[in-house]
């Protein structure tokens, strides 16, 4: 009877044990029950990647990752896989590849299925590889804005030194000119005063100025255009003679007479020059003797 109670003590916390197990592996997502296939893979760095990690087939969770540890021989990581799912073929030229699940960098392991013809058998080690996700890439891109960033810190800081140079300078000029430029305010506000007092003078001469130049500018061309007028007057008389045959002129051009006589007169004192030259003696007596008829 003793020992019967403990048999049955001893199946109660067996049973106890197994059942507490499974309930633990089931927590985590393993069914103790089903057919499992243990896969390994060796990484030189994980990149986040925590054991419960989802392996996925095509975007199909088909395990997790059960375990991370480093490798006794080399400072490299093996990660061991369970596959729960049922695979029909799985080729030793498979490949675990580390990948971000999400936008927030969280990582999980993708199983590519590549064809070959030998099977990879339950407890072997697959080829692992790391995936170029978005966050390495953001990584990488931040990496290069960063420098650029520092670059730009580096030659704004420059800017503000040479900007803090050259206002010491200008203090310096301006403390050792303070009383010079003291003075030449003084007295550019003393001429501004003198300016603003003799405003209402420099009007009075400008509008003086301008009311003599109005007059001469009338009174000079009040005397051209007189003269003009009176010239006019009397060329218009003149013409009038002209026109009437009044003077010499008129007479000239209008009677035919006068223009005849002078041009009998010419012709003849043409024709008496004519005769002077070919009968000199006729005119002209030269005696060297004084003798002679004259």
């Amino acid at each position: 009877m003793k020992k019967r109670k403990e048999l049955l003590i001893g199946l109660f916390v067996c049973l106890s044990v197994g059942v507490l197990y499974w309930g633990i592996e089931f927590l985590k997502g393993e069914n103790v029950f089903s057919n499992r296939q243990l896969f390994y893979a060796v990484y030189e760095e994980i990149d986040g990647l925590n054991r419960g990690s989802p392996v996925t087939v095509n975007g199909f969770k088909v395990g997790q990752v059960s375990d991370i540890h480093l490798s006794e021989e080399h400072a490299n990581l093996v990660v061991s896989i369970t596959i729960k799912e049922k695979i029909p073929f799985v080729s030793s030229n498979a490949v675990l590849e580390i990948y971000d699940s999400d936008l927030l960098g969280t990582k999980a392991l993708e199983l590519k299925l590549i064809n070959g013809d030998n099977k990879a058998l339950n407890g072997d080690t697959l080829r692992g590889s790391i995936a170029s996700g978005l966050t390495s890439e953001v990584s990488a891109q931040f990496g290069s804005v960063k420098v650029s960033l520092d670059q730009l810190i580096i030659s704004f800081d420059q800017v503000l030194k040479e900007v803090t140079t050259l206002s010491n300078t200008a203090n310096r000029i301006l403390l050792s000119n303070e009383k010079r430029l003291t003075n030449s305010i003084e007295n550019i506000d003393s001429i501004s005063n003198l300016i603003t007092s003799n405003t209402r003078n420099l009007d009075n001469t400008l509008l003086n100025i301008s009311n003599v130049s109005d007059s001469l500018a009338a009174v000079e061309f009040l005397t051209i255009s007189n003269n003009m007028l009176e010239v006019s007057q009397k060329l218009d008389l003149l013409l009038t003679g002209i026109n009437n045959s009044e003077g010499s002129m008129g007479k000239l051009i209008y009677q035919d007479s006068l223009y005849n006589d002078l041009s009998n007169a010419i012709n003849n004192l043409d024709g008496l020059l004519i005769d002077i030259k070919q009968n000199p003696k006729n005119y002209i007596n030269i005696s060297v003797f004084g003798g002679g008829s004259k």
